[in-house]
């Protein structure tokens, strides 16, 4: 009998330990190489041109668990750089994450924000 529990646990452990609880993610800015960029919040498509290598911020929602979302623009998958976690005023508890990516031979498409192959965001045309 121990050693059927002890299977059990070891069998259910890792179906629940990448749990994650992501309610959002989305494009908030992108930037060109030299830093110039524009906020993507509220608009359909980007005023400059991002072609070559470029980076996006993402906003995500929840907790990830180290888990990196899928951000692409166009063909161009994006390679996560680095993140900042986001904490509430008031009880001062994780509430969210800011991810950079950097895009390499951007030319043209929309920027996707997926993670674990549920799709959040797709609004954003880029130049």
């Amino acid at each position: 009998m121990k050693k059927f529990i002890l299977l059990l646990i070891f069998i259910l452990t890792p179906l629940f330990s990448y749990s994650t609880k992501v309610t959002g993610a989305y494009a908030i800015a992108i930037f060109d190489e030299k830093g110039n960029g524009e906020n993507v919040q509220h608009v359909r498509k980007t005023e400059a041109d991002y072609n070559g290598t470029c980076y996006t911020k993402v906003y995500i929602i929840g907790n990830s668990f180290n888990l990196k979302p899928v951000v692409k623009i166009g063909n161009s998958i994006g390679h996560y750089q680095s993140s900042r976690p986001i904490y509430g005023k008031v009880r001062k508890i994780k509430i969210g994450e800011v991810m950079t990516f950097k895009h390499y031979a951007v030319t043209k498409g929309h920027i996707y924000v997926s993670f674990k192959g549920k799709l959040y965001d797709r609004k954003v045309f880029v130049k």
